[in-house]
């Protein structure tokens, strides 16, 4: 989201509180399985910016938004005509219109075109299928009492995942945004928000972190697990048995996977016990399950999530040709799962030492 520099009142969607925007509405369908909102981050003609991925039942579902900078209808017309030049690519997919107020006039031609709308007033409609939301009445003077979006919304944890995984590399705003798959402003945000947490080393050179670890505590506070879709399933095999085949089938499939939780910990710490399998999975889980012989089952000893951003996998490690989630991801999903104590360990002995901290650190007084 940007703001009009004429006017500090205005305010006009990013990307980022778009996506998010459409994560949220999509989330409150309780029947509905969110597997991905994404964002394109260069615009590419002829292909939708935002696409999000949704399951009812064992149907799935693709939603397509544009955003617009004004809910007017000559905004939304032009948005509606985009959304229709996309569905003749994507059979059966949703429009959807997202700006930051649709006007009343705005929202008629939505409705008489069959397409769906979200405002950050808090005005939207959805209709598809079996789903039907539709708020209404929001002024666009409630957009101005919106929360400033989180600091931790899916964008941003990219680049905090990236600074952490390298917490003693020299960044320049460019080079972090590249490798953290954000635009430049994106990062620019984040490195402001650090910056006045007095969390950065600021030179000629660039910036780099000086307190990784009160980063790692925030980010903690602010993680939402339930961002990632959860399946339980049920098997009679051994917990290492499993890991190994899940981990086998993944591999011959090409399914990009890393065992996450306490299944990442025992591979940390092999003297660590567990008796149930977690692992992320970026792709459609029907062939694991079918090779494992899984059966569903709420409370079963295997849970297979879907990411709610493919980068929960960076920084994997491989341990006897098995691939985990790095450190830092275990430590989040461990701290979510009545890990702390594993998470304190895995702390202690992978983290910590990596994360040593230079002379010219501040004192800790002057971060908080």
């Amino acid at each position: 989201m940007k703001r009009n520099k004429k006017n500090s009142n205005e305010v006009v969607a990013t990307d980022e509180a778009a996506e998010q925007l459409l994560w949220d509405c999509l989330k409150e369908v309780p029947f509905l399985q969110v597997s991905k909102v994404e964002q394109r981050l260069l615009p590419a003609p002829g292909r939708p910016e935002i696409v999000a991925r949704v399951k009812i039942g064992e149907a799935e579902k693709l939603i397509l938004a544009e955003v617009k900078p004004n809910g007017q209808p000559r905004f939304v017309r032009e948005a509606i005509a985009d959304v229709l030049k996309y569905r003749q690519t994507y059979a059966d997919a949703y429009g959807v219109v997202i700006a930051p107020f649709i006007t009343p006039e705005g929202a008629k031609v939505c409705r008489q075109e069959g397409v769906g709308y979200l405002d950050f007033a808090g005005n939207c409609l959805l209709n598809f299928d079996f789903v039907f939301v539709s708020k209404s009445g929001k002024t666009a003077t409630a957009v101005r009492r919106q929360r400033s979006k989180s600091w931790y919304s899916p964008r941003a944890e990219r680049v905090v995942r990236t600074m952490l995984l390298h917490p003693n590399r020299v960044w320049r705003i460019r080079d972090l945004a590249n490798e953290a798959l954000v635009t430049p402003n994106q990062a620019l945000h984040i490195k402001e928000h650090l910056a006045r947490r007095k969390w950065l080393d600021v030179t000629k050179e660039g910036f780099r972190l000086v307190r990784p670890e009160l980063l790692l505590d925030e980010w903690t506070e602010n993680y939402v697990p339930a961002r990632s879709t959860e399946r339980r399933y049920t098997s009679p095999k051994e917990i290492l048995e499993i890991e190994t085949a899940l981990a086998g089938v993944c591999q011959e499939q090409i399914i990009p996977y890393a065992l996450m939780g306490h299944s990442a910990a025992m591979r940390f710490d092999p003297l660590l016990k567990h008796n149930h399998v977690s692992a992320y999975v970026v792709s459609d889980i029907t062939k694991i399950v079918t090779a494992l012989e899984l059966t569903e089952s709420p409370e079963g000893n295997v849970t297979l999530w879907t990411p709610y951003d493919e980068c929960v996998l960076r920084g994997f490690a491989e341990i006897d040709g098995i691939k985990v989630t790095s450190p830092v991801q275990t430590y989040l999903d461990l701290m979510h799962d009545a890990g702390e104590k594993i998470a304190h360990g895995l702390w202690e002995r992978f983290i910590r030492d990596q994360w040593s901290l230079p002379v010219s650190a501040p004192p800790l007084a002057a971060a908080a």
